[in-house]
């Protein structure tokens, strides 16, 4: 195991049977490790928000944690904080983590409830908008290929538009226009109108515009959730 993860990355890309998961600062010798981090720390000017000491720390940490426990560089406070990030359980977590914990597993449902609210109306909502696409029986002699298509298409558009549209639009919102947070709400507010629409709409054009609305959960909400859930391992202390 030890001399496959010290494979090229293009090797473990071409032949990873193992599974691996390689950890890229285990390439960086710790010299120029912690050159990189005294760049980083005097160029975003971070003198006030965290010590350089304790930022290498952390990248010695994450880099090897084994070898830096063993090194005994890390202050008191430090290895309790280790020690907590390993033993620590759920319920002992502090409130904004536990608070984070349940936003995402809320938003996990809706989620779900996005995707398949179209499931259970898809045996009735073509007939209803005078699609004939010959549910039951594909032989149908009253099915069109026209209907068909439309039918498909208003199914499979969330996941066709988020693939095609979501690079060029998850950045703007969030880096240009309204910021991680205000992102978030945006999609929230698009995903719950487009959901609450879908049940109100009087033609397939209607509801295949409601259902492109709902790209937004998929553009932001997944790509950033998951980033903000990531970031509240600081919340542990």
């Amino acid at each position: 195991m030890e001399n496959a993860q010290q494979l090229p990355f293009q090797q473990l890309l071409e032949n990873n049977e193992l599974g691996i998961i390689e950890n890229p600062l285990q390439r960086v010798e710790e010299d120029d490790l912690d050159h990189d981090i005294y760049d980083f720390h005097e160029h975003y000017r971070l003198g006030s928000v965290v010590d350089v000491e304790t930022l290498i720390h952390g990248a010695h940490l994450a880099r090897d944690e084994e070898a830096t426990s063993a090194e005994g560089i890390l202050t008191e406070v430090e290895e309790h904080a280790c020690e907590r990030e390993r033993t620590t359980r759920f319920w002992e977590e502090s409130k904004e983590l536990k608070v984070i914990l349940l936003t995402c597993c809320v938003g996990s449902v809706v989620q779900g409830w996005a995707q398949g609210a179209i499931v259970g109306a898809n045996t009735g909502w073509p007939a209803e908008f005078g699609l004939h696409v010959g549910h039951g029986n594909p032989g149908d002699p009253q099915s069109r290929t026209g209907d068909i298509w439309r039918f498909s298409a208003t199914n499979a558009i969330v996941y066709f538009s988020a693939s095609c549209l979501g690079a060029f639009l998850c950045d703007p919102m969030t880096e240009i226009f309204w910021g991680r947070q205000g992102a978030l709400f945006v999609a929230a507010t698009m995903t719950f109108a487009a959901s609450i629409g879908q049940a109100f709409t009087h033609s397939w054009q209607a509801l295949f515009a409601c259902r492109i609305l709902l790209v937004s959960k998929h553009v932001i909400s997944e790509s950033y959730i998951i980033q903000w859930f990531r970031t509240a391992g600081n919340l542990k202390r």
